[in-house]
């Protein structure tokens, strides 16, 4: 795997291991329980952030099974990878996209950590088969930042990630009090 991109993904990894084993002590009960009407809980909040990388992820892997000519990231992409990093570290809210926000109603933590552990593994691996001349290409489609590099990508699912573990600290402090 390229360094710059092992060192995101070493660091995304560290960030999803510490949510599950910080989420590990919460009961189901509290782990489902959503703090009104139409928010998510905890659980629900940790399977989306699983959804969204389960959703980048194949998406990488169908830009890169086509036989077409990527583009190269431009300084368009880099400007809309920025604006979308400030956006999720601004504290904002934001309503997922359509394609990423169904979530079930239940949440089992051991089957989201199973399910996140497979998906950082194909992580892991679609990463590593990155070909060198190929990390400057546009390789998934933000819903509203565009296209984005491998780099770009990666900051982006630990910004959101970032953006998520905000509200799941806020809820847990909520419910435990």
């Amino acid at each position: 795997m390229n360094p710059k991109l092992e060192v995101k993904y070493l660091y995304l990894e560290k960030s999803r291991n510490k949510l599950l084993n910080d989420l590990q002590g919460i009961d189901d009960t509290l782990l489902n329980t959503c703090p009104a009407e139409g928010k998510w809980s905890i659980g629900q909040i940790a399977a989306h952030l699983l959804q969204v990388e389960q959703l980048t992820i194949g998406y990488i892997q169908n830009k890169l099974s086509k036989e077409e000519e990527l583009h190269t990231a431009s300084i368009k992409n880099m400007v809309s990878s920025v604006i979308l990093k400030v956006a999720l570290n601004s504290g904002m809210k934001f309503k997922a996209p359509k394609v990423a926000a169904s979530v079930p109603d239940v949440v089992s933590l051991d089957k989201v950590r199973t399910q996140w552990d497979e998906t950082r593994y194909k992580l892991e691996d679609l990463l590593t088969e990155i070909p060198p001349a190929m990390l400057d290409k546009c390789l998934f489609r933000h819903p509203y930042a565009g296209m984005l590099n491998a780099s770009q990508t990666l900051t982006f699912l630990q910004d959101h990630f970032n953006h998520h573990l905000h509200q799941i600290n806020h809820l847990k402090q909520q419910l435990t009090n």
